[in-house]
């Protein structure tokens, strides 16, 4: 509970910012090109007061619909686009995941999860990670894959961004995700050369893999 809090502690101040920052960045525009509050408000097709209340970043009930007709109107384009900032909210099977995974490693192997980046200020995180003595191997937990070429990409950049040569890709056993773990099996075959049952024999026997694989369960 207190970290969803957080969670939405955050979001709620970043949507303010954002709101300020738009509000800012209209009036300029609007005063730069000498229009009135009420001309502006009539070609957005909203009233002077809502066009007011968003020049003021208090228009919490604007929608995104209407800061991109205001932004156009006044000759800007508002472009919104998501970035990966800090782990998601993961459900309850997520950890229950990470749960079995965790029973099937040697004592000697510790794990830990939600492993910030380094240098990355905690914005971005890994689901886990396994050390043993000096070494380490990061861990990616997935219950549900959805569009596995967009995973492999997200994945691809954290390696890159954290200079990590080895992965575990965690995924929950289901019939959905073993049909698309079928359906690219040349690219989890070309990402992850280990399957199953050797990169668990490896982490079963005290010993991290020496190179990246996956694991169902």
């Amino acid at each position: 509970m207190p970290s969803t809090y957080r969670r939405l502690d955050h979001g709620n101040q970043l949507a303010d910012r954002t709101l300020r920052r738009l509000g800012e960045e209209a009036r300029i525009a609007r005063m730069s090109a000498g229009l009135s509050l009420r001309e502006v408000a009539r070609q957005c097709g909203c009233s002077r007061s809502q066009l007011s209340r968003i020049e003021r970043g208090e228009a919490a009930e604007a929608s995104l619909r209407t800061l991109t007709v205001v932004s156009n109107v006044l000759g800007m384009n508002l472009s919104a686009r998501p970035f990966p900032e800090g782990p998601p909210l993961r459900d309850a099977g997520h950890a229950r995941l990470l749960s079995r995974f965790k029973s099937r490693l040697h004592p000697a192997i510790q794990m830990r999860t939600e492993v910030p980046l380094h240098g990355d200020h905690g914005r971005r995180a890994w689901d886990g990670e396994l050390a043993l003595a000096d070494e380490t191997c990061k861990l990616e937990a997935e219950t549900v894959l959805y569009d596995l070429q967009a995973l492999d990409r997200r994945i691809a950049h954290k390696m890159a961004d954290d200079h990590v040569e080895r992965l575990v890709l965690l995924v929950a056993d289901t019939r959905r995700n073993r049909r698309v773990l079928r359906e690219f099996h040349t690219l989890i075959g070309e990402r992850y050369p280990l399957a199953t049952r050797e990169l668990l024999a490896y982490l079963g026997s005290g010993r991290l893999p020496p190179a990246s694989g996956y694991v169902v369960l």
